[in-house]
């Protein structure tokens, strides 16, 4: 076997045994349907991890008010699927859905209370800093693509349209900047270090 594969073999190997003993650290929020990303970034007036987790408190909550929307969307759908004797198949894919949904309300409710966390013990406040990251580390990679996809845009179109494709390329790597900063300040650097 090459090295190479040794190496896959060990990942996968690793990766399953993490799961079996439920040691693969929970995921943060993921940005889609249910967590758009963040339409502004207020990040003056205070530390950079204070702005940071105001913004993560208000997204979480969006988040979770738009999965239990969906959550008492998909009950709804499911009784009157129940009710119309609607195929097995369909029914299935119904509580397949509302089975996710409910997983996800659950997994944000936990984030949001880790998140709200203050007062914790230091290493309680270094996963709340790591799912921290976690969240600001991805608004930062999806204004990123979206910087890029307007420079692509203002590269293959002309005129007023290249022109505003590349005003908007520059104010979002200008916010993915203005948040890297913010992560990176000493609020945050120093947060939840343990001696």
């Amino acid at each position: 076997m090459s090295s190479k594969n040794r190496l896959s073999a060990l990942a996968f190997a690793a990766a399953l045994l993490f799961g079996a003993f439920g040691l693969v650290p929970a995921q943060a929020a993921k940005i889609g349907p249910y967590f758009p990303l963040p339409k502004s970034f207020p990040l003056s007036g205070s530390s950079g991890k204070d702005a940071l987790l105001k913004i993560q408190a208000e997204w979480l909550q969006n988040g979770l008010n738009n999965l239990e929307k969906a959550q008492t969307e998909a009950t709804a759908a499911l009784e009157k699927a129940k009710a119309d004797n609607a195929k097995p198949e369909e029914i299935a894919a119904l509580e397949e859905k509302l089975k996710t949904l409910d997983a996800d309300v659950t997994a944000t409710k936990e984030e949001i209370a880790i998140a709200n966390e203050d007062v914790s013990p230091k290493e309680q406040q270094a996963e709340r800093k790591r799912r921290f990251l976690l969240n600001v580390n991805q608004w930062i990679n999806e204004l990123g693509r979206q910087a890029t996809q307007q420079l692509k845009i203002a590269i293959l179109k002309d005129g007023a349209e290249a022109m505003a494709a590349e005003n908007l390329h520059i104010q979002l790597a200008e916010q993915a900047d203005a948040i890297e900063r913010a992560k990176n300040e000493s609020s945050v650097a120093n947060w939840a270090i343990t001696r």
